[in-house]
């Protein structure tokens, strides 16, 4: 069963586990990652960008920042850094290590996987999330 993205962040924030970015730049930032990895992006993936989540408990998202006086602030991880393995990062795991989004899906929905930065973020070591919506409520549930 497939959880809606916008599901998953009404939950948890009625559960006081989800934070958001204060300004809506999620037009630009679909735009920017499309740009940056050079292929259209899944929905649910466009859907996360819409909902602005900026953290699920501990767990910090991943997506580019907008200033609107400096324009794009440099990341740490950028949306293609894991382009190698046909996905991209969604989230810290608070350790060093990622969580991706598969882009490998197609038309099917889109997994989340765990990228082991001892690994060097080499190939997905374990499935985190059967989606994306599913993914969200199990990090909330850390």
């Amino acid at each position: 069963m497939k959880i809606e993205i916008a599901e998953a962040a009404h939950r948890l924030e009625a559960q006081g586990l989800l934070e958001r970015s204060s300004y809506d730049h999620s037009a630009r930032i679909v735009d920017r990652v499309r740009e940056q990895i050079g292929r259209e992006l899944p929905q649910d993936l466009i859907d996360f960008y819409r909902e602005r989540i900026a953290r699920v408990g501990e767990f910090h998202a991943i997506a580019p920042i907008w200033n609107d006086r400096v324009g794009w602030r440099p990341m740490t991880v950028q949306s293609t850094d894991l382009l190698h393995a046909q996905a991209i990062p969604i989230f810290f795991d608070g350790s060093g290590s990622l969580f991706g989004l598969d882009l490998a899906s197609g038309e099917a929905v889109p997994a989340v996987y765990f990228f082991d930065h001892e690994q060097d973020f080499q190939d997905p070591q374990w499935a985190a999330g059967s989606s994306l919506g599913a993914f969200l409520l199990l990090l909330g549930a850390k």
